[in-house]
């Protein structure tokens, strides 16, 4: 296996440090060779970048090692990169969620105040990609298929989330407010043992007794952080309620659980449903949906799963519109 990633070249911006080497793939003769481009702290200049374009090298390499620094790197430049139409959509959307990842990582790593302003940040800034780039919607549910892990899950949820929101309506300030509390929807599991979240198997009463604390604890650490937040404590302390009372943490129900709350939950259970988790394979999106409908018609607002059925219905992952409208009835 490669010790070297592949990066597209129009990530980088000129007159800027990248913060890690980055090498061209020569073949020579019958053999291929990594040969250093750019060193990480020389700034990239633009003779280097006109020389790329000269020999039509769209394609360049970071060490593995270095991943991290690329993401930070990406997260800094974020507005101008996926703003530079020469990246192909489906490539600036792969830069989204691959920073978005490496934020939500540093998030679960130190859940203090500094990233979780980069958190608001960033989300502010993913939602208006996503305004300004329609075909974003697409590539961005294509991404939303993975292994389950609860910051790829916050990502994902983020992503289906905003998307939905913003086909429900919500615009402006509303939809970055709630980007911003679905990709901090779980940081209270930041308070809980990895063991019990990555435990193959059932939970125990005790153990699953801890998971239930998540929303609260999460909402501590956001009120312990000092920043103005209103929606992203209601996210956070409301995506496990259910519609007819039997979720957690206060077993509210109807119309005392709030809109982006009822969003929250379902978008949370699609994501788990859709990705391969440790005790279950990931169901295809068809199938996630029917679950939902027969094994938990309790658990959401009727009418915005109706529409959450519609919004997925011309986004289907595998790229096939649905004929099947018996979920709708």
């Amino acid at each position: 296996m490669s010790d070297y990633l592949p990066i597209n070249s129009s990530s980088l911006r000129t007159d800027t440090k990248i913060g890690c080497d980055v090498y061209l793939l020569m073949k020579i003769t019958t053999d291929s060779r990594y040969v250093l481009y750019c060193k990480g702290e020389t700034v990239f200049e633009n003779d280097k970048r006109e020389k790329l374009i000269e020999e039509n090298i769209s394609r360049l390499f970071i060490k593995k090692e270095d991943q991290r620094k690329y993401y930070e790197y990406l997260e800094s430049n974020f507005q101008y990169i996926v703003s530079d139409t020469r990246i192909p959509i489906d490539e600036r959307t792969q830069i989204v969620h691959g920073a978005a990842t490496n934020l939500v990582k540093d998030l679960f790593i130190d859940p203090r105040s500094e990233n979780i302003n980069r958190t608001k940040t960033f989300a502010y800034n993913m939602v208006d990609f996503i305004l300004k780039e329609g075909n974003a919607v697409h590539s961005l549910l294509k991404i939303a298929i993975h292994e389950y892990h609860t910051y790829t899950h916050s990502v994902s949820v983020a992503a289906i989330g905003t998307l939905f929101a913003k086909d429900l309506g919500l615009k402006g300030n509303d939809l970055k407010r709630f980007c911003t509390g679905i990709l901090l929807h779980d940081i209270g599991k930041t308070k809980i043992s990895t063991d019990i979240l990555n435990k193959k198997g059932k939970l125990t009463k005790e153990e699953f007794a801890k998971i239930r604390e998540h929303p609260e604890l999460g909402v501590e650490i956001l009120k312990e952080a000092g920043i103005d937040f209103k929606d992203e404590y209601i996210i956070t302390l409301q995506h496990h309620e259910n519609y007819d009372g039997s979720g957690y943490p206060h077993g509210i129900k109807k119309e005392e659980i709030l809109t982006c709350g009822k969003i929250a939950r379902i978008i949370d259970v699609y994501d788990a449903l859709t990705a391969n988790r440790s005790y279950a394979e990931a169901k295809r999106p068809f199938a996630a949906l029917v679950e939902m409908k027969n094994n938990m018609p309790n658990c959401f607002d009727e009418e915005l799963f109706k529409k959450f059925i519609r919004f997925l219905g011309p986004y289907d992952p595998r790229g096939k519109r649905r004929k099947d409208d018996k979920l709708h009835s």
